[in-house]
């Protein structure tokens, strides 16, 4: 029974994101009939874990999700009797409640803070103060996360095959500013930049997907399992990996997601009108996925200005000046103006560690000529005089 609630929870994820095959919504839609209320409920689970709506939300739809499995009994019946509408019942009843509508809301709400903080299983929201001495973030019977300094470790305890009865999720928010490192139980490594958000398990089933959900850009050192690939899931795109290094920038204000394999390999998915795309990496090389034009694409890259950022380094090469002052944005904690479309199209390249934002742009002032005005944590580029 547990391996099949695994399942039924990976096919419930997968059809969330837009990666599910026709077989799975077939599986799905049977099982709904009779699992209602926990349908609704990790349809509720999603949203909260995937940012996409806030927990006052999440609880309406839910309820609208069950009224409306009431009310629509009789059609939905009737629906499942031709074989068209039979693998496509669950996706009307889901739009009769604006579900897909929602899950292309933006919610940045949750990262206008100026600390990193942490949401647990049970809704708590936590800060997370950098500190030297090691302290419990939390724990339970089943596992501990301990943090030190700018990282949390999560460790199983117990008996090593024992199976969580339910997947618990964390949420850790890094605002603009801050890194951050997350240690998972199964000692996958992923650093976090600025700006950025990871929802994961405290404890990874032993069979089975490992998912985690990525809003922002973090560096990812995936443990090798061959039972249980690992699927970083971003809003439009996932990436699924045995055991590698690679680096996922998702930021919704870039207008593109972008996968770069560092080493190993990986499989980037795209879900397309119930239709999965594919694109395989090799090392070296990035996936980029453009929301304007809604088009999957690879080719082979020079990593170092993709990763530099884990290290603490701002590198840039060859990159218009919008793109710069988002990344400055961030790294920075300010708000970046720019006055004329033809300062923010000029091409840059350059590489920083520990200048202040000041000594940046007057590096670039000798490149090409600009003024700039900074108010507190406001900035205004503007031709020269």
């Amino acid at each position: 029974m547990a391996h099949r609630k695994r399942n039924i929870e990976a096919i419930i994820h997968k059809f969330l994101i837009n990666s599910a095959t026709t077989e799975e919504i077939e599986f799905l839609t049977e099982w709904v009939k009779d699992n209602k209320p926990k349908f609704a409920a990790q349809v509720e689970l999603h949203h909260l874990i995937s940012g996409t709506l806030s927990k006052e939300r999440a609880l309406e739809l839910k309820k609208e999700l069950l009224e409306n499995f009431e009310t629509k009994q009789g059609s939905q019946k009737r629906l499942i009797a031709s074989p068209i509408f039979r693998y496509a019942a669950i996706f009307l009843l889901l739009i009769a409640v604006g579900l897909f509508y929602v899950l292309n809301k933006e919610n940045d709400e949750i990262l206008q803070q100026n600390e990193v903080t942490i949401t647990l299983g049970d809704g708590t929201n936590k800060e997370v103060a950098e500190t030297d001495s090691p302290k419990m973030v939390s724990r339970s019977t089943a596992y501990v996360a301990e943090q030190k300094g700018n990282t949390i470790v999560y460790k199983k305890v117990g008996a090593i095959d024992q199976e969580p009865e339910t997947l618990v999720y964390n949420t850790l928010y890094v605002p603009y500013g801050k890194k951050f490192l997350v240690v998972l139980s199964d000692s996958t490594k992923i650093h976090l930049n600025s700006g950025s958000s990871l929802t994961y398990p405290v404890i990874f089933p032993n069979k089975g997907p490992r998912n985690v959900m990525l809003r922002g850009e973090g560096y990812f050192e995936v443990e090798s399992d061959s039972l249980r690939p690992f699927y970083v899931n971003t809003k439009f795109l996932a990436a699924e990996v045995l055991g590698t290094e690679f680096n996922v920038s998702a930021y919704e204000d870039d207008q593109q997601t972008r996968i770069v394999l560092v080493e190993g390999s990986l499989n980037v998915n795209k879900g397309n009108s119930g239709k999965v795309e594919t694109v395989q990496l090799k090392p070296r090389q990035m996936a980029s996925y453009s929301y304007r034009e809604n088009v999957l694409t690879s080719k082979n890259v020079d990593i170092s200005g993709h990763v530099a950022w884990k290290d603490g380094v701002l590198l840039f090469k060859n990159e218009d000046f919008y793109q710069i002052t988002k990344k400055l944005e961030r790294h920075f904690n300010i708000n970046i103006d720019i006055d004329e479309d033809t300062i923010g199209k000029e091409r840059y390249t350059g590489r920083f560690e520990t200048e202040t934002i000041e000594e940046v742009l007057n590096a670039f002032q000798r490149i090409k000529k600009f003024d700039y005005a900074v108010n507190n944590d406001k900035i205004q580029i503007i031709n020269p005089k």
